[in-house]
């Protein structure tokens, strides 16, 4: 009797990623089990978005997240994990961002890094991969989820962030902005670098230190914050930094 069976070695290989796939599997389905029981439950809430956002980031080892919502010519922060903008802060939809939103929306992802959404330095997006994810409700624009991830995601794991984005779609559809809106006024008037070192403003570091975390020159970072202090009417660093704070970065540590 001919024996057709594969060797050991590769059976236990297809053994282990079969197993793999299945834990995989059953992570997703148990996220929108839970998504489900909460919206039955409670209903939707910003909390609830920010539940998601983080649970996808976990899933997909995402550092960094955000989910926004179009308004305006403008992508509004309505959930955010790691180096992007506070929730509330709006982003122009200017460049890739518009033709990204540009209706009918088209169901991919886009892997193209765009600054003006996120705070990680060059260093780090250079080791990071991008996935940008409309949000729509039958193909018009609603928002646009994010995730920056230390490795590429597959095919299967982006059905399921597209399967999440046609669920937050349907969701923000109708629903009023939120009421929870800082004063952005000062975000518009900057380029997307000025926007890094604005942000980090608040940390009180030095023009060495933010250079060191920018990856440019202190000279460079110099120039950025002259650049903001003229652009914001404002007399020094430290209320440029009290600006940051009042639109929403935090002072927290390089």
């Amino acid at each position: 009797m001919q024996n057709n069976l594969p060797p050991s070695t590769e059976s236990a290989f297809a053994l282990r990623n079969a197993l793999k796939q299945s834990q995989v599997q059953l992570a997703h389905d148990r996220l929108f089990e839970r998504l489900g029981q909460k919206l039955f439950m409670h209903g939707w809430s910003e909390a609830l978005l920010q539940w998601l956002l983080d649970e996808l980031c976990m899933q997909f080892g995402a550092a960094h997240g955000l989910i926004s919502q179009q308004h305006a010519g403008a992508l509004k922060m309505l959930a955010q994990r790691g180096k992007t903008f506070p929730v509330g802060a709006r982003v122009p939809m200017l460049g890739a961002l518009g033709q990204w939103l540009k209706e009918p929306i088209r169901f991919e992802a886009h892997t193209q890094f765009v600054p003006s959404l996120w705070t990680v330095t060059t260093v780090e997006q250079s080791v990071l991969h991008c996935y940008h994810l409309p949000i729509a409700c039958q193909q018009r624009a609603v928002g646009l989820l994010g995730l920056m991830t230390g490795n590429p995601l597959s095919a299967a794991s982006l059905q399921v962030l597209h399967s999440a984005c046609g669920l937050i779609g349907f969701a923000l559809q109708g629903q009023p902005n939120s009421q929870h809106v800082i004063d952005d006024s000062a975000l518009q008037k900057l380029t997307p670098r000025e926007r890094e070192v604005f942000a980090l403003l608040p940390s009180g570091a030095s023009n060495a230190a933010l250079a060191l975390k920018l990856g440019i020159s202190p000279g460079t970072v110099k120039i950025h914050v002259e650049r903001i202090l003229s652009k914001l009417d404002l007399n020094d660093r430290t209320q440029a930094a009290v600006k940051a704070v009042e639109a929403g970065f935090k002072s927290e540590g390089l």
